[in-house]
């Protein structure tokens, strides 16, 4: 349960990061604009807070339940137990609403820049790599479990 609760933690941290870096963007464009930063901005900021906060504490609940009540293994799908998987894609779903944010608030110039990042990053980071990751995050946690519970196959 720690390390669903760990990950959790660090998917609401990145959540946060993506929050502040939104409103950061807003402010600097507003600024750029010569528009009026007033308390809207923040109220709205602190409004998002407080709803993407309660959806993870919420999906976090959720997979809380799913471990004590061993839904996983109920579904034979027993690598995913120690996995927060709904708080997981809520935080992915979060994330992508932030960055799209962002990137509306972006000016052409800062989106060919932007665009060329991501193109790098992808190159980094392709599907295969991750998928690799994650099959092999599975079958540690099997193996694990396995050796907890003193199976041999």
């Amino acid at each position: 349960m720690y390390e669903m609760l760990i990950i959790v933690i660090f998917e609401f941290f990145l959540v946060f990061i993506a929050m502040g870096w939104d409103f950061c963007s807003g402010y600097y464009k507003a600024k750029l604009r010569h528009e009026d930063r007033n308390s809207y901005g923040l109220r709205r900021t602190v409004s998002k807070f407080i709803l993407y906060a309660g959806s993870i504490c919420i999906a976090c609940g959720v997979d809380s339940i799913s471990f004590v009540c061993r839904f996983w293994e109920f579904i034979h799908l027993s690598p995913l137990m120690k996995v927060p998987v709904v708080s997981s894609i809520v935080a992915v779903f979060i994330l992508v609403t932030e960055g799209r944010s962002i990137w509306e608030k972006a000016d052409a110039k800062q989106r060919r820049q932007a665009a060329k990042s991501i193109d790098l990053l992808s190159s980094i980071v392709s599907k295969e790599s991750l998928k690799e990751a994650f099959t092999q995050a599975l079958i540690e946690a099997k193996d694990k479990e396995d050796k907890e519970y003193g199976r041999c196959e």
